[in-house]
């Protein structure tokens, strides 16, 4: 859910283009690239651009009109959902080239908002299963949809506050000409900043997961041992774990790709030019980043896949509203 994707990495100039070898060539830019290149480069990334706009723009229209999903915890996947669906209409913006001070700090900007955007998010969807799973008896007090959206809101203001922030350093410190390398562009400081949240994020959630774990492994042992009567009183709870389970594979796939970004931004400061392989896997994790967690709502959540049926007036069974059709495991 990361859209820190720095395609224009050719234009470097003052001291990164003395020191530059031949992991940056002069024709990275797409508006530079051969037409055979661009003639197989483009169309593959509209494509994935628009998968993802779609994937995730469904989620958000499904949330949005089917009441029976309007819950905490799937505002907080739509919360996710809008946040890559911003990335999908806007990453193309990354292949431009950004020679002039407003157009460097703008997209820095921008790069630095959604970035936190897609941190924070993760954290509110780990909060909201940690209360659910830990405090079940409390848990409608405890998360309402306005406090949910309270978070989320607070959140937002937090990450365009830090946006902002950037987009000041950036235009402070841009000198014509310059490259517009946000990795680059940013102070170091200000990167082992944005890496401290990333850990302390990833520290609490491992925190939460592993309670969380601890609760389930707990409950399978007494449903194991549980009468058929005793089951049933469980079954609200076990469709919870069930949840909890698709949201943990969304938020444990988005940190595992967003790792290799932080990386690099991390190790771009002192290895500014010796990061190929690193930022070949980045780019390839951030493209997939924004369309994977469509895709798992959707194979795993069964009352999504009922909703999108209704929403295009196919017939589908009833779904009570109360314990959510989640699919088993496979």
């Amino acid at each position: 859910m990361d859209v820190t994707l720095f395609l224009n990495e050719s234009n470097l100039t003052g001291s990164h283009r003395d020191n530059a070898d031949e992991d940056y060539p002069d024709d990275a830019n797409i508006t530079t690239l051969k037409t055979h290149t661009k003639s197989q480069f483009v169309p593959l990334f509209l494509l994935l651009l628009l998968l993802t706009a779609v994937g995730n723009g469904l989620v958000i229209i499904v949330i949005a009109k089917i009441r029976r999903l309007q819950t905490a915890a799937n505002m907080t996947i739509a919360n996710l959902a809008c946040c890559d669906f911003i990335i999908a209409c806007t990453l193309w913006t990354g292949v431009l080239r950004r020679d002039t001070m407003l157009g460097c700090a703008l997209f820095s900007g921008h790069a630095m908002t959604v970035f936190h955007l897609s941190l924070l998010g993760n954290a509110l969807c780990t909060i909201n299963r940690y209360v659910a799973i830990v405090h079940p008896l409390h848990y409608n007090q405890l998360m309402t949809l306005a406090r949910t959206g309270v978070l989320i809101t607070l959140s937002t203001m937090y990450a365009i506050v830090i946006g902002i922030a950037a987009a000041i350093q950036v235009s402070y410190q841009w000198e014509p000409p310059s490259t517009c390398i946000v990795d680059l562009e940013i102070s170091a400081g200000f990167a082992y900043v944005v890496a401290g949240l990333y850990i302390i994020i990833l520290i609490f959630m491992v925190y939460c997961y592993v309670v969380i774990g601890k609760i389930a492994w707990d409950h399978t042992r007494r449903m194991t041992a549980a009468s058929d009567a005793e089951r049933e009183d469980m079954s609200a709870f076990h469709a919870t774990l069930k949840i909890t389970k698709i949201i943990l594979t969304v938020v444990g796939a988005s940190f595992t790709l967003l790792t290799p970004h932080v990386l690099h931004f991390i190790l771009i400061h002192s290895f500014p030019f010796q990061l190929r392989a690193l930022r070949d896997i980045r780019t390839l994790a951030l493209a997939a980043n924004s369309l994977v967690n469509p895709m798992i709502y959707f194979y795993k959540y069964k009352d999504f896949r009922l909703a999108v049926r209704e929403l295009f007036g196919c017939h589908t069974s009833s779904v009570n509203p109360s314990q959510p059709n989640v699919e088993q495991d496979p």
